[in-house]
């Protein structure tokens, strides 16, 4: 499928994303549909993140094991505390992965062509379902490496402006992570926002090599294997169930997929925030269940061609900086891609020898 780019009316260079939606269709019947395929990923670095906000390269200390928590569980403990002391935590530096890879990258043997975190690849791999998203990334080229930085979106709400409900569901999240990872004696504690941990990983999507990183929220004591952790209003009809597995699971697929993520564990609360319900996904069995259903909601496939083809049109057509300055925004703005120049962000500052060689 050849990329589909062109130049719009004020000469910014653009990818029409209907257009590969619409060619995906057509070729779905044909001999023309390529198969993409992500090699099994590999965890190639960590860092913990501490409750000063610091990092710490080659650190675990803030990786916990699943524990199943006793229900009902309230996750509004803690709330009120937590609404006076949180502070909102940007867009984190790519320098602090490139930090935890030194020793890969102080080799010869290997160079990835894309660098960039999770977060970013997961937004990119969802555009063609999610196309009221919108969203912006950092993007640049140095030695014939593109690294892409997730932006903060312009029209975010900082948490103090927000309504107390919004404050609460984004708690939520925070709280069901703590009783997850606890011992019961302590699940009464503020949960910390700050500290999490997160792994690095090398992989290579189609012919691209492909550098990211990544949190994880858990793993299983008995395996190893990474969890990720979600929290959901309780299904109480067809349409929230549509919604869900329409939104919620493409999200939740893609994210845990590209990070050796086994497993989804959702926690399901009520409208006072009682967690009723936990119930556990195997990540490579989400997309069977939307398969399963008469209407046709996303296909896993596509998510990935979309990332391979998006990828391969940011390494022909971001050009090699000239200097620090030298940024282009990727902006998707709900029908096609805009790739223009742009002021770099503070975050999207990197020492020079942390650079690819």
């Amino acid at each position: 499928m050849p990329t589909i780019t062109c130049y719009n009316a004020a000469g910014v260079q653009t990818f029409d994303v209907e257009c590969f939606i619409q060619n995906r269709k057509t070729s779905q019947g044909g001999a023309g549909l390529r198969k993409v395929t992500l090699d099994m990923p590999v965890e190639v670095g960590c860092l913990s993140r501490n409750a000063d906000k610091s990092w710490t390269v080659d650190s675990r200390e803030h990786f916990a094991a699943f524990s199943l928590p006793k229900l009902p569980v309230d996750l509004n403990s803690g709330f009120r505390e937590f609404d006076q002391t949180y502070v909102d935590i940007g867009p984190e530096s790519l320098e602090l992965l490139l930090k935890s890879v030194k020793s890969l990258r102080d080799g010869d043997k290997y160079k990835p062509q894309i660098v960039t975190w999770r977060g970013a690849l997961r937004k990119i791999m969802t555009t063609p379902y999610l196309q009221r998203e919108t969203y912006r990334l950092g993007v640049w080229k140095k030695n014939n490496v593109v690294y892409i930085q997730t932006r903060q979106d312009p029209d975010k709400e900082e948490f103090h402006d927000m309504k107390e409900r919004f404050k609460r569901f984004m708690y939520y999240g925070y709280k069901f992570e703590e009783v997850c990872t606890r011992q019961r004696e302590e699940v009464e504690k503020q949960p910390d926002p700050n500290c999490c941990f997160n792994a690095t990983f090398k992989s290579k999507l189609g012919n691209m090599r492909i550098l990211y990183g990544g949190e994880v929220d858990c793993y299983d004591p008995e395996n190893r294997e990474y969890i990720e952790l979600k929290v959901q209003r309780l299904l109480e009809n067809d349409r929230h169930i549509y919604n869900f597995e329409r939104f919620k699971l493409l999200k939740h697929y893609c994210q845990s997929f590209l990070a050796l993520t086994t497993s989804v564990v959702v926690g399901f609360r009520d409208d006072h925030g009682m967690l009723r319900k936990i119930q556990k996904f195997q990540t490579l069995k989400i997309p069977g269940m939307i398969k399963g259903r008469k209407d046709k909601l996303w296909c896993a496939k596509t998510c990935l061609a979309f990332l391979e083809e998006v990828l391969a049109w940011l390494l022909e057509n971001v050009p090699e900086q000239a200097d620090d300055d030298d940024i282009l925004e990727y902006h998707f703005n709900g029908s096609e891609i805009t790739l223009k120049k742009s002021k770099p962000m503070s975050y999207e500052k990197i020492s020079e020898y942390l650079y690819w060689p």
